[in-house]
């Protein structure tokens, strides 16, 4: 029923005055399982009956108290089972968040009780997030009522409550808490007293830390973000001298990123827009700055100190200090200072171009490209990055100078800004894509492999960004008569796939897949392992949109899963010979393939044509070998729908698993080479013991014969089956 109502509520309107009291009668049920659903049911009925308050649809008043007494008696209930304190826990937060305006209800009597189930651990996780669906209700739930027996109301005692929560072991408890804490102080900042604020801010700071778990960093950096939008004149002095600290400390991690970065900038950006006098710009600033001042920071942390550095000087509210900070750093840069100085005022300058109109500066752009001729690898990746966000800042202007400059001397390190520039997010960068094609098509058939990557990388965000202009112009490249062409084009794929992230594929890509794909037979061996990377990558990310392109593509990739004579030849070295196989990797990309078909698409693949292929690569090279290992333990798994297929085969597999795990290593073989020896014949175990466990895999003579003579008698049996 309680799913019924949540599927259809709109249906079961009509019909609430019937159902209900039959619930509520359930609800007092002796049976604990009985009357924890009855209060589930209850909890749709709350969300029939008003659905979004404070709006009313239909005159439900006859219904609401009943359901509130009723409600109440299992909620202030001492002895039952957890699961029923649970679940009337979740009723009353629900009723009170869709009824308390309800002049009827005595809502003060329940308050009471909602603390004591704060303060009660068995029920306190509930109770914690109660509170905080009641801290965000749209309706007055009167939290600033009085507590029984204090003299503080009753938000100020669950604030109190949830505070000595964040010392607590418990993940979820200090979660949960933080989260509630947030939703209190940013719906109900009146009712907080200085008091209030600095009981929450004193248990911040040994959250705040990469220690133990950034989510929880996280959490509390979004909660002082609160506090300091909503009460800043209470916060500031606990926030310089307990937080503060913390935070620039944390800043300085290596592994600081995702949603605890995005807070701890939030913060920042926070502090700077309530220029609270004795914690602002002019204060902040220099903090940040000195945070690299020992010159030994990781590359990690120096993006996280300019990205800091940069949100500052984009929220602060007199423009004359942001421009001082830009002249600061092109001094920095002109002064030929420390290394690390320098790198951090050009990332400093790319975060601030991306955000502001850096175009009043007119010796920004000299500055930035005189740092690509400096010795230091990391100097000139940092000016590229700045002069690609600077660009960004200001499109009219400074995309046509970018351009115009791709075919100058460091043309590596201007490509490698036009893809800043592209993947910076700007807004109207699409109006610029027509001209950037052409300049890109350029450099298409370039000698050098890292200028043709970062091409296909700027294509592939281009095409996230643009498939109607970019599309018809990259698939003409596809039959481009340069093999460097071809392979740059078919990569862009991947990061067009990339940069699509979960978004589907636009359609007029998708309708030249076929195109893209069908590169695996192209007659350059590079070609066709950057369209077997490419047709990995799609069928990882997007599989649907090849499912119905396997028929003629599946026939090209197994092809490239044979050994071809042609691809191996003999290398002379002096006193002794070695032999190279070129189609090697070829191979590989083409098993890893099969391998995420198989884990995307196996209902579209046929059994008995796959296994035969997969047998071959059970004979090759060791990380073939060990790939195509694990998809037999996958067919296994899969079982229901293959194994019957697996099974007859288990003839075509016996030998080659044999070879495998009965191999021996010569005497001179290296630390290295016994390593790899090891790895691989455990994994043929793996693969044998998966296949012995299979049902029916005893009616293959040959297999059972060598399980119980060869796999049974390995030393490393016992272990397998234990894993």
């Amino acid at each position: 029923l309680a799913s019924d109502i949540s599927d259809r509520k709109f249906v079961f309107q009509a019909h609430a005055a019937l159902l209900l009291p039959s619930a509520l009668r359930l609800v007092n049920d002796r049976y604990y399982k009985i009357a924890a659903e009855a209060l589930r049911v209850c909890s749709e009925f709350v969300r029939l009956l008003r659905p979004s308050p404070p709006a009313i649809e239909f005159d439900y008043s006859p219904l609401v108290k009943p359901l509130f007494e009723c409600v109440e008696k299992r909620l202030v209930a001492q002895d039952q089972d957890q699961e029923v304190k649970e679940c009337a826990i979740l009723c009353m937060q629900l009723v009170l968040c869709h009824f308390g305006d309800d002049p009827t209800l005595d809502v003060e009597r329940v308050l009471p009780v909602m603390l004591e189930r704060l303060r009660n651990e068995i029920t306190r996780i509930n109770a914690v997030k109660a509170f905080g669906a009641l801290a965000e209700s749209k309706l007055d739930i009167k939290l600033g009522m009085p507590a029984q027996a204090a003299s503080t109301s009753v938000l100020q005692a669950a604030l109190a409550e949830l505070c000595s929560f964040l010392r607590k072991s418990s993940r979820s408890l200090r979660n949960a808490s933080l989260t509630t804490l947030d939703s209190m102080v940013q719906h109900h900042s009146a009712l907080l007293t200085r008091m209030d604020v600095s009981c929450m801010l004193n248990e911040l700071p040994s959250l705040i830390s990469d220690a133990t778990d950034l989510h929880v960093a996280h959490l509390a950096l979004q909660l002082c973000t609160s506090i300091v939008s909503k009460t800043p004149q209470l916060a500031v002095s606990h926030i310089q001298s307990n937080v503060m600290p913390k935070v620039l400390l944390l800043l300085q991690s290596s592994v600081l990123q995702g949603y605890a970065l995005r807070s701890l900038l939030a913060f920042f950006s926070e502090l700077v827009c309530q220029d609270v006098a004795e914690l602002n710009f002019d204060i902040i600033l220099p903090q940040l700055l000195s945070v690299t001042a020992d010159g030994n920071m990781s590359k990690h942390a120096l993006s996280a100190v300019s990205q800091a550095i940069g949100v500052c000087c984009t929220r602060v509210n007199v423009a004359a200090k942001r421009d001082d900070m830009v002249n600061k750093f092109i001094t920095q840069l002109r002064g030929h200072g420390p290394l690390q100085q320098r790198i951090l005022a050009l990332l400093c300058l790319g975060e601030m171009g991306r955000q502001n109109d850096l175009s009043a500066q007119s010796n920004l752009l000299d500055a930035l490209t005189a740092e690509f001729a400096a010795e230091s690898e990391e100097v000139k990746a940092a000016a590229a990055f700045a002069l690609g966000n600077v660009t960004a800042g200001n499109l009219p202007k400074f995309v046509p100078h970018l351009l115009s400059r791709l075919r100058d001397a460091h043309e590596y390190l201007m490509l490698q800004a036009l893809k800043e520039l592209i993947g910076s997010g700007q807004q109207h960068i699409e109006a610029y894509v027509q001209d950037m094609v052409p300049s890109l098509i350029a450099f298409v058939e370039h000698e050098e492999e890292v200028v043709r990557n970062v091409v296909s990388e700027c294509f592939g965000r281009l095409t996230a960004i643009a498939p109607v202009a970019v599309v018809p112009h990259i698939t003409q490249l596809l039959s481009h008569r340069s093999a460097n062409a071809r392979a740059t084009t078919v990569n862009s794929l991947r990061f067009a796939v990339a940069e699509l992230g979960s978004n589907p594929i636009p359609s007029g890509l998708a309708l030249s897949l076929r195109t893209f794909l069908q590169l695996m037979s192209d007659t350059d061996v590079v070609v066709r392992r950057s369209a077997l990377l490419a047709f990995n990558c799609v069928a990882h990310n997007k599989p649907s949109s090849i499912r119905e392109l396997l028929p003629g593509l599946l026939p090209i990739l197994y092809e490239e899963t044979r050994k071809r004579a042609d691809l191996v030849h003999q290398v002379d070295l002096g006193p002794f010979k070695h032999t190279v196989d070129d189609g090697l990797e070829l191979r590989k990309a083409a098993f890893e393939c099969m391998d995420t078909l198989l884990a995307y698409c196996a209902d579209r693949l046929d059994i008995s044509e796959f296994l035969a292929h997969l047998v071959d690569g059970l004979k090759d090279d060791h990380d073939i070998k060990v790939l195509c290992h694990m998809m037999l333990g996958k067919l296994v798994s899969q079982a229901s729908s293959t194994g019957r297929v697996l099974a007859a085969s288990l003839d075509l597999v016996t030998d080659p698993l044999r070879n495998t795990i009965c191999a021996t290593l010569k005497e001179s073989a290296v630390k290295q080479q016994v390593e790899r020896h090891e790895e691989l014949v455990r994994s043929g175990m793996r693969a044998a013991h998966a296949l012995e466990k299979m049902p029916g895999s005893d009616s293959c003579v040959k297999f059972d014969e060598f399980v119980r003579s060869t796999v049974k008698t390995h030393p490393l049996y016992a272990t397998v089956c234990e894993e």
